[in-house]
């Protein structure tokens, strides 16, 4: 059970990094030296963003496949998803860490820094995050999980409230830009219908906050700290729910800052609903494809082999001797 809540764990720590740098590239078109950038720099910009919302999908997915598929169990496969999900997620976000520092080299230094900067970034992220890690894993034997028991219902409760942590920091972020930039010249700017499509997703992800932190106040005032199935399936409703307002949310403040970098909104509206299936895919149509699967075959693992020797029917070719 703890190496469960410790894996869940491990991915609020990346979140935590991450939010910050998908804070920034979200704001970074509002601030008035933006518009010094090269088309090449800005462009960047862009590939960093994507590259950002690729981390927070992977981030937030071994949360959304516990619910869905493990309905909350510390089943063994929770670890081994929380792992892949980990190993996907760091390759982007080094090279997003990469092509952010490229820019502020360039901006602090010329070009040289810029790019001594990137590699210097990327490559020693890679590094850490990934050669030490294969380093240590041959050093010693993975010790398997043990086969999951029957889940305590306070461990239950731990592991949403744990997920809710989990996803909660990417809504900071995003709502924190969101308010922000209200107050820029760079939004006064913005077309009337951008305008309203930030509006739109403030309210989204507000919603999306709101229902992140619900399941702890509602654990502490409702039900006094008491561990309980009702709480349980309330708690694990509300984190799945917040999820979806967050990832509609992004999707159009992506629509709306990617027509701000580049004004052309076909590209927004390509890169807003390329985001919009990456993460209602990973968050859920995947997910659900798992859960789906996984009754299946649960259910024919169920199903007794017919008996040898039974008689068949009238006319068949597979009469008994």
């Amino acid at each position: 059970m703890g190496r469960v809540k410790a894996a869940l764990d491990e991915s609020r720590t990346l979140m935590l990094g991450a939010q910050i740098l998908l804070g920034f590239q979200l704001q970074a078109p509002f601030q008035d030296a933006f518009e010094h950038l090269t088309p090449a720099e800005k462009a960047i910009e862009i590939i960093v963003l994507g590259l950002m919302v690729l981390v927070l999908g992977f981030l937030v997915f071994p949360s959304a496949h516990h619910r869905i598929v493990h309905k909350g169990h510390a089943a063994p496969g929770v670890e081994e998803t929380v792992k892949w999900a980990m190993v996907a997620t760091l390759l982007p976000f080094a090279l997003a860490l990469g092509f952010a520092l490229y820019i502020a080299g360039i901006r602090v230094a010329g070009f040289a820094t810029g790019v001594a900067a990137a590699l210097a970034g990327s490559v020693l992220a890679l590094g850490t995050w990934y050669g030490l890690p294969l380093f240590q894993c041959r050093q010693q034997r993975e010790q398997p999980m043990p086969i999951a028991q029957e889940t305590s219902i306070g461990t239950k409760v731990e592991h949403v409230l744990t997920e809710a942590r989990v996803v909660l920091p990417g809504a900071q972020a995003l709502l924190g830009f969101q308010l922000a930039i209200i107050l820029t010249e760079g939004f006064e700017r913005l077309p009337p219908s951008a305008k309203l499509v930030h509006g739109l997703a403030l309210g989204l992800v507000a919603l999306s906050t709101i229902l992140l932190m619900a399941p702890a106040s509602y654990h502490r005032l409702g039900y006094r700290g008491r561990d309980t199935e009702e709480f349980y399936e309330v708690a694990s409703r509300l984190v799945l729910a917040a999820t979806v307002f967050l990832a509609l949310g992004l999707c159009a403040d992506v629509h709306v800052v990617v027509q701000k970098i580049a004004q052309r909104d076909g590209l927004a509206n390509l890169l807003a609903g390329l985001s919009a299936a990456l993460l209602l895919g990973l968050w859920y149509v995947l997910p659900l494809w798992h859960a789906r699967r996984r009754l299946g075959e649960e259910q024919s693992e169920d199903t007794p082999p017919p008996r040898q020797g039974s008689r068949t029917r009238p006319g068949s070719h597979n009469l008994p001797t």
